[in-house]
C-alpha cells in the first residue's frame, strides 16, 4: 500500500459527507476527496488514482449506478463501499453472497462513521493482499438496480467470450439473454459467472417479462449454493474461490529452475493452475494440443526448437494465448516484435534480481499478464502476415492530405498496431497519426521495425512536420500531437504533454483532427487502460467524422475500447482483422 491512498466519497448529503470527512481526518493513511454535485464524481474518478470509493446508491443528484458501471469496466481495482437507505431485502443477499469482487462492503445508511473508517482501512489492506477478483458479480449488480429501482437494459461481459444482457423494470430483473438462452436459464448462467463489467445500454428499455419473482429467488439461491459448494471443493477440474474453472497454464522453458520459479508465482493463486511444462518447443508442441491450456508462457532461447519457431507452429496447430517470457524480450527488442507478429499476445521479462525493476513487481507483472492473456478471444490470436513494401504509393510533391486517420493505443497496443498498420493501403491521399502510450526509446525501435514491412512510410512525428499522404506519424503519450493549417498545407505541432500522468494525449489529437478535418476525419481506438480518447472520439463523430473501436474481446487491455464504445454508440466496434478494410472503405467514399 502506498503511503497516501486516495478515497473518494460520492454523496449529495453534505452533512453526512462533512461528518465522514471529519472522522477520516484522524487517519493519516489516505487523502479524502469528495464529489457532491453531478459530474464531479466521474471527473474525479477519471483524473485521480482512487483506491477506495464510498458511494451512496440513493443520492438524488448523483448517478451512483453509472459510477459503479465505470468502476466495473475501466477502474476494476477500485474497492467499493456501497451505501443505501435503511434496510433493504438485497442487503443480506449481497452480504452473504460468497463472491469476493470489487464491492467490499454494502452498508445500510445511516451507518456508524467509525465503522466506515475501519472498513476503508480494511479495503486498502485487501488491495495489497489481492484477495478478490476485479469486477462486480451479477447478483450484486442486480441488488443495486433493485435498491435504486432502476429501469434499464445493461450489457454484461466477463472475459472474451461471455456476453449477455439483463433487463430491469423498476429494479426487478425481468429478462436475461446469453448466447441462445433467454429468461431464467440465461440469468442463472450469468449469475454463475465470475465478477464482470457492465454498461448501461438504455435507461428506458423495459422489455417483456420472462422471469417471475419466484424464478428470480430460485436463481439467487441456486447460484449462491453452487458457489458455496465450489468453495468447499467440488469434483472435476480445479475451481477457484468463486466456483469458476481455473486458468490452466503451460510453461515452456529450457531451464528447470526457471520453470520452477514461474510455477511458484502461481502456487497460491486461486485463479491459476499450472497443468504442464516442457523444456523445448518440440516437446511443447506435442503436449499443448493434448492438454489444451488457456495460456502458455514461452521462452525465446531454447535448444531443439526456439520460442519464435515454436510460436509459428503453435498458431497453426493449436492457437493459444501466449506470453513470451525471456531475458531477451525487453521492450523495444526486435525479437519482441517478431514474437508479437507471429501471434504472441504479450511479452514480459524473466524474473531477475539484476533487473532495474523490483523482483516482486516483476512477478506481479507476469501474473497480471497471464490473467489478461486468458481473456483474449482466440480469433485474435494469430500470425500477422506482412505486406510487401512494393505496394507503397508515391504522391506528387505538394499533394494535400484529403483525410486524416488518427489512431489511439496504449497497453497491449504493440500487437494491435502490428495487426493494423501493415494492412493499411498507401494508395489513398490520407495521412495517419498514431498516439501510442509507450516509452520514447521503445517507440523509436517499434517505428523502425514497422517501417521494414509496412506499405505506409512510418516515422516519428517531429514538430512542424508537413503532413504527407501515405505517411504514418508516431508520437508518444508523453507528447501532444496536434494538426495545424499553414499556407503550404497541413503540419504537425509536437509539444511535451503538460500532464502526462493524467493521460489526455489521444483526446488532444482527436480534438485537433476534428477541428481541422471535420467530416474528413477518422478516429480509431485500440487496446489500452483508462478512458483517454472517449471525449475526442465523441467530438470527431459530432463533426461528421467516422469512429472505429477495436472489439474489446480481442484486446489485451479493454478499458479504452469499453469506455469509447459505451459513450460513442455511433462508432463501429470491429475485430482487428476487419479494421483495415473498413478504413479503406471510408477513405474511398
Amino acid at each position: 500500500m502506498s503511503d497516501i491512498s486516495k478515497i473518494l466519497i460520492v454523496d449529495d448529503d453534505l452533512l453526512f459527507v462533512n461528518d465522514l470527512c471529519e472522522v477520516l481526518s484522524a487517519f493519516r493513511q489516505y487523502d479524502v476527496l469528495t464529489a457532491t454535485s453531478p459530474g464531479e464524481e466521474l471527473y474525479k474518478l477519471r483524473q485521480e488514482k482512487i483506491a477506495v470509493l464510498v458511494v451512496n446508491l440513493h443520492a438524488d443528484s448523483l448517478d451512483a449506478v453509472e459510477v459503479l458501471s465505470l468502476v466495473s469496466t475501466s477502474y476494476r481495482h477500485v474497492q467499493c463501499i456501497v451505501m443505501t437507505k435503511g434496510e433493504h431485502p438485497s442487503h443480506k443477499l449481497v452480504e452473504n453472497y460468497p463472491c469476493k469482487d470489487s464491492v467490499y462492503l454494502y452498508l445500510a445508511k445511516p451507518s456508524n462513521l467509525e465503522v466506515i473508517g475501519c472498513a476503508i482501512l480494511e479495503s486498502l489492506q485487501r488491495l495489497d493482499e489481492n484477495d478478490y477478483q476485479p469486477g462486480i458479480s451479477a447478483a450484486k449488480i442486480a441488488a443495486f438496480f433493485e435498491a435504486a429501482r432502476r429501469t434499464s437494459r445493461i450489457s454484461v461481459r466477463f472475459g472474451a467470450k461471455r456476453h449477455g444482457l439483463l433487463d430491469f423494470a423498476k429494479g426487478q430483473l425481468i429478462n436475461a439473454v446469453c448466447e441462445k438462452k433467454r429468461g431464467s436459464e440465461a440469468a442463472l448462467e450469468i449469475f454463475d459467472w465470475p465478477p464482470l463489467g457492465f454498461i448501461i445500454e438504455s435507461e428506458t428499455h423495459a422489455g417483456e417479462r420472462a422471469i417471475s419473482q419466484q424464478e428470480l429467488d430460485t436463481i439467487r439461491v441456486t447460484s449462491r449454493l453452487k458457489r458455496e459448494a465450489a468453495r468447499k471443493g467440488g469434483m472435476g477440474q480445479p475451481m477457484n474461490g468463486t466456483g469458476t474453472q481455473k486458468i490452466s497454464l503451460f510453461i515452456v522453458d529450457d531451464s528447470k529452475m526457471m520453470r520452477k520459479v514461474i510455477a511458484g508465482i502461481f502456487k497460491d493463486d486461486p485463479f491459476v493452475q499450472v497443468v504442464g511444462e516442457a523444456e523445448n518447443g518440440e516437446e511443447a508442441l506435442q503436449l499443448i494440443p493434448q492438454l489444451k491450456p488457456d495460456v502458455v508462457t514461452l521462452d525465446v532461447e531454447m535448444p531443439v526448437m526456439d520460442g519464435l519457431k515454436t510460436i509459428k507452429h503453435l498458431m497453426i496447430q493449436a492457437p493459444t494465448p501466449t506470453v513470451m517470457l525471456s531475458s531477451m524480450t525487453q521492450d523495444g527488442a526486435v525479437v519482441t516484435f517478431d514474437a508479437l507478429k507471429y501471434g504472441a499476445v504479450d511479452f514480459v521479462s524473466k524474473p531477475s534480481r539484476n533487473a532495474e525493476v523490483d523482483l516482486n513487481e516483476q512477478t506481479r507483472d507476469i501474473a497480471r499478464k497471464v490473467h489478461l492473456a486468458a481473456e483474449v478471444e482466440l480469433d485474435a490470436v494469430r500470425y500477422v502476415r506482412a505486406v510487401s513494401k512494393d505496394k507503397q504509393a508515391k504522391f506528387p510533391p505538394g499533394t494535400r492530405c484529403e483525410k486524416i486517420v488518427a489512431v489511439g493505443a496504449a497497453e497491449g497496443g504493440y500487437g494491435a498496431l502490428l495487426k493494423l498498420l501493415p494492412h493499411l493501403s498507401a494508395e489513398h491521399p490520407a495521412a495517419y497519426l498514431v498516439m501510442f502510450y509507450a516509452p520514447s526509446k521503445h517507440l523509436d525501435a517499434f517505428v523502425e521495425y514497422l517501417g521494414r514491412f509496412s506499405p505506409l512510410r512510418i516515422k516519428r512525428a517531429i514538430n512542424n512536420d508537413p503532413l504527407e499522404p501515405g505517411c504514418c506519424y508516431f508520437a508518444s503519450g508523453e507528447e501532444y500531437m496536434t494538426v495545424h493549417e499553414r499556407e503550404d498545407g497541413l503540419a504537425l505541432h509536437i509539444s511535451a504533454a503538460p500532464f502526462a500522468t493524467q493521460r489526455g494525449s489521444i483526446n488532444m489529437m482527436f480534438f485537433s483532427v476534428a477541428e481541422i478535418m471535420k467530416d474528413d476525419s477518422v478516429a480509431v481506438i485500440l487496446s489500452g487502460v483508462g478512458e483517454d480518447g472517449t471525449e475526442g472520439m465523441a467530438e470527431i463523430l459530432r463533426v461528421g467524422g467516422a469512429g472505429i473501436v477495436q472489439d474489446p474481446a480481442g484486446c489485451l487491455y479493454r478499458d479504452m475500447p469499453w469506455s469509447v464504445s459505451a459513450h460513442c454508440r455511433e462508432a463501429a466496434v470491429l475485430p482487428d482483422a476487419e479494421i483495415p478494410d473498413t478504413i479503406h472503405g471510408i477513405l474511398a467514399a
